[in-house]
């Protein structure tokens, strides 16, 4: 295909010789060798070229020959006749990463524009090599000249440079953590803004504290039914849950009682549900007007965070793991991934869609593409979440990383398809693929963080109250019914008739 053979051979005209150019479409396809005239020669005028003539031009067009090509799909049982299907679907496809879809693109501009087809080789992985030295993967394939065209791009790196040919690059290889920072109060999970200042363990004990007051305010009273001298009236245990209360709601005791002990054990809940009045509502303010959120910068910091960090499921994180020779990888493989996990937890290894969620609860971090995450990100997050967002430069960031659209090394279609995108990317077309692939990250809508209250907490509040109300009111007849029971007993007594 990209032959310089010259050919000429005498006309009718004695002296005079056609020349033509001399070229095969796929010779070792089996293919026919074709000649096309490009001018004549004589020893008296000397070449004579035909006007327009373009070996490009002559060439473009492979009526319909069938070409081979091999891509990289991470699933199993995927033939030839569902590849295209595959790569063409819009959006994230499982075992299928973002650049694929975009080097396959770009093939399908060179298939429409030269009229060719192609019958695909699927493999999981890019590289690989047995103890034997055969080569795996698509590296393999390519370097062993079982295919024409790759259908999808790869690093290119020193030593593959005496392989491969490159026809191409375009395509930024940026990888990163991401995760989302929120301030304290509801970090730890969504919607429950009204419990997030204080740890599930400090609400347990508070609770045990306050049903401890009141066993204790009762057992006083009923010490001092036995004491001549400070001798009280004993009243319903709801009467001593509404002390209790508040205590807690800091609007003062309903009954003052004349015991010395329960006074001090009522000031001390008094005194100590203020302290932890204060610094709740110290933490609700602290955490809702907080400006600037601080997190993880750089891959160390994350690693030593208490993120909990998870990969996309693709062919090089799990070589990244296995291998362990990039720069804190080893270190990120005994501190992230060693540890075990929960079944409720994000695993380790999984896809964007599942990754998200966890992501907007927060919590974790994902170590993926950046360009897969934002399309699921901006359909998810709020203008404010996404304000919350940061991101830390990847593991391969000490890699090269523009991908090379690649061909076996002196492929015949190697300076025709060079040609080709070329002036794809000068009309613009390479571009509005790129656009379409590379999504950039959402833009940032929100001025400020504000954490708004949610239904459910609204509605716990209102139970609360209600809650609060009807003890009351339970109170209330309680203390009625028993003093007109002791003006009864009053009134029947003989000792006081005598009297």
């Amino acid at each position: 295909m990209n032959s310089d053979l010259i050919t000429a051979v005498e006309s009718a005209d004695r002296g005079v010789f056609n020349v033509f150019d001399i070229y095969s479409k796929g010779r070792h396809l089996c293919k026919d060798i074709y000649q096309t005239l490009v001018g004549k020669w004589s020893n008296e005028s000397g070449i004579r070229l035909t006007a327009n003539y373009s070996t490009y031009q002559i060439r473009q067009n492979f009526n319909f020959l069938q070409l081979r090509g091999v891509t990289v799909i991470d699933r199993e049982n995927v033939t030839s006749e569902v590849v295209d299907r595959l790569l063409g679907e819009p959006g994230l496809t499982k075992g299928i990463v973002a650049f694929v879809k975009y080097h396959y693109a770009l093939l399908v501009v060179l298939r429409d524009y030269h009229n060719f087809t192609i019958k695909y080789r699927p493999t999981r992985g890019w590289a690989g090599r047995l103890r034997s030295g055969y080569r795996l993967g698509l590296l393999g394939v390519v370097q062993r000249h079982e295919t024409d065209v790759a259908a999808t791009g790869i690093i290119m790196r020193l030593s593959r440079q005496p392989e491969l040919d490159s026809i191409h690059y375009s395509w930024a290889f940026e990888t990163g953590f991401i995760y989302k920072i929120t301030p304290d109060i509801g970090s730890k999970s969504e919607g429950n803004g009204f419990v997030a200042p204080f740890s599930p363990s400090v609400w347990v004990t508070l609770l045990l504290s306050l049903a401890l007051s009141v066993v204790v305010l009762k057992y006083l009273a009923l010490l001092s039914v036995r004491c001549p001298y400070h001798r009280e009236r004993t009243r319903a245990t709801m009467a001593y849950v509404l002390d209790v209360l508040s205590c807690v709601a800091q609007q003062g005791v309903p009954h003052v009682s004349r015991l010395v002990p329960a006074r001090v054990a009522v000031m001390v809940l008094l005194v100590a549900n203020l302290v932890l009045y204060n610094y709740y509502t110290s933490t609700v303010v602290s955490g809702l007007l907080s400006s600037k959120m601080i997190g993880p910068e750089s891959i160390p910091q994350v690693i030593d965070s208490s993120l909990k960090l998870s990969l996309t499921d693709t062919g090089y994180h799990r070589i990244l793991l296995r291998e362990q020779t990039l720069p804190y990888s080893t270190r990120m493989y005994e501190r992230k991934a060693l540890p075990p996990r929960s079944p409720d937890d994000l695993p380790l290894f999984t896809d964007v869609e599942h990754a998200v969620p966890y992501l907007r609860r927060g919590g974790h971090v994902l170590h993926c593409e950046l360009t897969e995450v934002y399309p699921a990100i901006a359909n998810q997050f709020t203008a404010n979440e996404i304000c919350e967002l940061r991101t830390v430069e990847g593991l391969y960031k000490y890699d090269i990383r523009v991908m090379a659209f690649v061909l076996p090394k002196h492929s015949m279609y190697s300076e025709l398809f060079k040609i080709t995108l070329m002036r794809a990317q000068e009309t613009g077309i390479v571009k509005r693929i790129y656009r379409i692939h590379k999504i950039a990250k959402p833009i940032c809508q929100g001025s400020a963080t504000v954490y708004s209250v949610e239904l459910t907490e609204v509605s716990l509040a209102f139970i609360i109250l209600g809650v609060g109300i009807a003890l009351s009111g339970l109170i209330y007849l309680v203390e009625k019914r028993e003093s007109v029971r002791g003006r009864t007993i009053r009134l029947g007594d003989p000792l006081r008739r005598e009297y």
